[in-house]
């Protein structure tokens, strides 16, 4: 019988950290429906993210490793997604904006931590109404931003946009600005029916003037550091394939805690001796199965990557989105299938199944996972490598 857990730990992730979400996955499935019905974590499940060294991870201050462990990471947000995936999400992404804070100034890093190490670094998108206007002491932030996850229980928040009046806007594309996030106006907006205890509310900023002191290129914080002082290669390669990717930890241990309770609900009934359900049963063991293959490749692909100081060019990202978007759209079908299975019945708010079938069709939707744009670019890379070669 398929058990998620028979592929066992990815080979760089830390066992001893791995073991420990495992011994937390009936806590964090317990408390997964409330979290869902309150739209944010628990307390409870903060303190341990925070206790067992996950949000840690990656900090520049982690007392769980001494140095980043993205692996780690990744893996142990794909153990708790399998019980609650908005637990994951917050692992994987709000945790792993911790590798953004390592690449800032020592001094800049002193003011962020100092209330303590247990900092958690939300961030959120810029749209039509987010503005930036640059003052002789700092930038002015004004405006509404968008899907901040995790920022009802943030200390800090990552804003970026461009600012076209700032002295370097024409070498500079957009501005990473640290706020606090006492200093923006939390609004109710986040009601999705998938990932809902993510808490990804929109936030209003009102004429905040953030100092030069905390803002800084975006660019040059993301970009290749050579000579980075530090032992982890997240401080060193560029950073968006490592951010990007880790979405497919919550996205794949969402699939198999579906499964798994697909498995569960059909444990000693009639259903069980079906032969189609049978079918089905084998199908998406066989699809997750493959898909975990797809993970551990990825996940290799930038450790490999990472411990030889090799950047990937332009070729390898391009498969690495692609085998992303694949991923998800695996993970997403293999789910649809067992929900279609169990029929009407199962259609209720409570069934475990169902939540995993909300969460993963919001998490497939995420930007980075994007099925059309992923796959023409490598398409184009396929048929017409002389175009897809241009600088754009």
């Amino acid at each position: 019988m398929f058990d998620p857990a028979e592929q066992g730990f990815h080979r760089a992730a830390l066992p001893a950290l791995c073991q420990r979400a495992l011994q937390h996955l009936p806590g964090w499935r317990e408390r997964a429906a409330g979290a869902e019905r309150d739209r944010r974590l628990s307390r409870t499940s903060f303190g341990e993210l925070f206790a067992g060294g996950w949000l840690d991870l990656l900090s520049p201050r982690a007392p769980a490793t001494g140095t980043g462990h993205w692996p780690t990471l990744v893996e142990s947000a794909r153990i708790a997604a399998r019980a609650c995936s908005s637990t994951g999400w917050m692992l994987a992404l709000v945790g792993g904006h911790g590798c953004i804070a390592r690449r800032l100034p020592a001094a800049c890093q002193d003011r962020l931590y100092t209330a303590g190490p247990q900092q958690l670094f939300a961030s959120a998108s810029s749209g039509a109404d987010s503005q930036l206007s640059w003052e002789a002491g700092g930038l002015r932030v004004n405006g509404r931003w968008r899907f901040s996850s995790g920022i009802e229980d943030a200390t800090w928040l990552m804003l970026n946009a461009p600012c076209a009046n700032h002295p370097q806007a024409m070498h500079t594309p957009r501005f990473l600005l640290l706020v606090a996030a006492q200093e923006v106006e939390i609004l109710d907006s986040w009601d999705s029916c998938g990932m809902a205890a993510t808490g990804s509310h929109d936030v209003l900023a009102h004429q905040l003037l953030v100092p030069h002191d905390r803002v800084f290129a975006l660019h040059e914080v993301f970009a290749p550091r050579p000579s980075a002082a530090g032992t982890d290669y997240i401080d060193r390669l560029p950073l968006v394939p490592y951010l990007t990717t880790s979405i497919v930890g919550p996205l794949l241990g969402c699939a198999e805690g579906a499964y798994a309770a697909y498995v569960a609900a059909l444990a000693g009934s009639p259903l069980a001796g079906d032969p189609r359900v049978a079918e089905q049963a084998a199908h998406c063991a066989a699809q997750l199965y493959s898909a975990g293959l797809l993970y551990d490749s990825l996940v290799s692909r930038l450790h490999d990557a990472g411990v030889h100081d090799r950047a990937l060019d332009e070729r390898q990202l391009l498969l690495l989105k692609r085998d992303r978007a694949y991923l998800a759209r695996q993970c997403v079908q293999a789910v649809q299938r067992l929900v279609e299975r169990l029929g009407a019945s199962s259609l209720v708010a409570g069934n475990l199944l169902q939540r995993h079938w909300r969460d993963i069709q919001a998490m497939a939707a995420h930007r980075d996972l994007v099925w059309n744009d992923a796959m023409l670019a490598c398409g184009n890379a396929i048929l017409c490598p002389a175009e897809a070669a241009r600088p754009a």
